[in-house]
């Protein structure tokens, strides 16, 4: 095998390809990405047995092959290489020489017989979906996918094709985030459900960043598996077992409370709050509303941090408490200048004490609302 490459197009491929490669593969080859002659490039190909990505990257052919090389080490070196031309040359043993300019490489691989098999998909059978759009709606919920939760099923968020309408749910058990919007999509069999790994979810984020509002993402499901192909990108992944939690039950269907809040304002003030916040309590957050103002308040043996924010409202004084991070998350990605914050109180006792919101989870959506509907419930902490 031997091929020559534009720096640019090599280091851009191998930035797009490397994530699904893990740091600590349980095999050594799964540290490796595949390279293999085509006519029009090379095909560059990384798996980590659950989820695989495959691109291509203009080159010229010289000799045709295929091999596989440490993925982490080749992106080092690609990005130190001058901004000129780049020959790769197999040699004896599965060995490759790299050379750019007055620069020379010798890398070992291995055979690419090695290399575990890609899922033989038929890409042609899935259905097209706005690529722009998805990546606006898993960029909103993905953040909320648990990453600790030891049912398989919360690992990934659902993702619900119907005719007409895309939504996306990720729940960690404590907070839960669920966008849906109308889009031009009518799949075969009335709906197509899955479960979708955060991995997989993350790199069609990165693959799909810079689409315009016009292109699109082919979407579907093989067996076991669930593929997308963004521009000359094809990613597959295995699909996560289990039911996706009832989400419609912990979805509240009216709020008696809601406020408008800044965005950049409230994000803010929980950052300046929290920095006081117990690590023990998860960053726990006061949040107390009354007559035209929003308090925010955390203790600890160092110190306390207090608050407040004007709001329009002049109802009965109520209180809850919020994990810090899970509203950091929210409005991180919110994209929105004002946010909704939707309660449902406790009614206050005889004595005259503050509402509370009990059990009763906090609701927060974005306005505007952009045609999104976009709700992020959050379970109270009990302070």
């Amino acid at each position: 095998m031997e091929f020559v490459i534009q720096k640019s197009d090599l280091v851009r491929e191998l930035q797009t390809i490397t994530g699904v490669v893990e740091k600590r593969a349980t095999l050594p080859i799964l540290a490796n990405l595949l390279l293999e002659t085509q006519a029009e490039g090379i095909r560059l190909g990384a798996s980590d047995l659950e989820v695989t990505i495959r691109g291509t990257a203009k080159a010229t052919i010289v000799k045709e092959g295929a091999v596989t090389l440490p993925a982490a080490k080749l992106h080092e070196i690609a990005r130190s290489l001058p901004d000129a031309e780049v020959q790769f040359k197999l040699q004896d043993r599965s060995q490759v020489q790299i050379s750019c300019e007055r620069t020379r490489y010798k890398i070992a691989g291995q055979p690419p017989e090695e290399f575990p098999k890609f899922p033989e998909i038929d890409g042609s059978k899935g259905i097209e979906l706005p690529g722009r759009a998805l990546w606006e709606m898993i960029e909103r919920v993905s953040f909320a996918i648990t990453t600790e939760d030891p049912r398989y099923s919360l690992n990934g968020a659902l993702v619900l094709i119907e005719k007409g309408k895309m939504t996306l749910v990720a729940t960690d058990g404590h907070r839960l985030a669920f966008i849906s919007r109308k889009a031009d999509v009518d799949p075969p069999d009335g709906e197509l459900k899955v479960i979708v790994p955060r991995k997989a979810l993350g790199e069609v984020s990165k693959l799909s960043s810079d689409l315009s509002a016009d292109e699109k993402i082919r979407f579907g499901k093989a067996g076991n598996h669930v593929f997308f192909t963004v521009g000359g990108h094809s990613l597959t992944s295995t699909v996560l077992e289990g039911n996706f939690p009832r989400y419609e039950n912990v979805m509240p269907e009216s709020c008696e409370v809601s406020v408008l809040l800044s965005t950049h304002e409230l994000i803010d003030a929980v950052r300046r709050v929290s920095l006081l916040a117990a690590d023990r309590l998860g960053r726990a957050v006061r949040v107390s509303l009354g007559k035209g103002k929003l308090e925010l308040f955390s203790q600890t043996e160092m110190g306390e941090a207090q608050e407040s924010l004007p709001v329009d409202y002049d109802g009965e004084e109520m209180e809850i408490g919020f994990n810090a991070r899970y509203l950091i998350d929210f409005l991180s990605v919110v994209g929105t200048p004002s946010v909704h914050l939707e309660l449902n109180p406790n009614k206050a006792d005889e004595e005259g004490k503050k509402a509370d919101a009990g059990d009763k989870p906090g609701q927060f959506r974005p306005e505007p609302a952009k045609g999104l509907e976009y709700r992020y419930i959050v379970m109270p902490m009990h302070l």
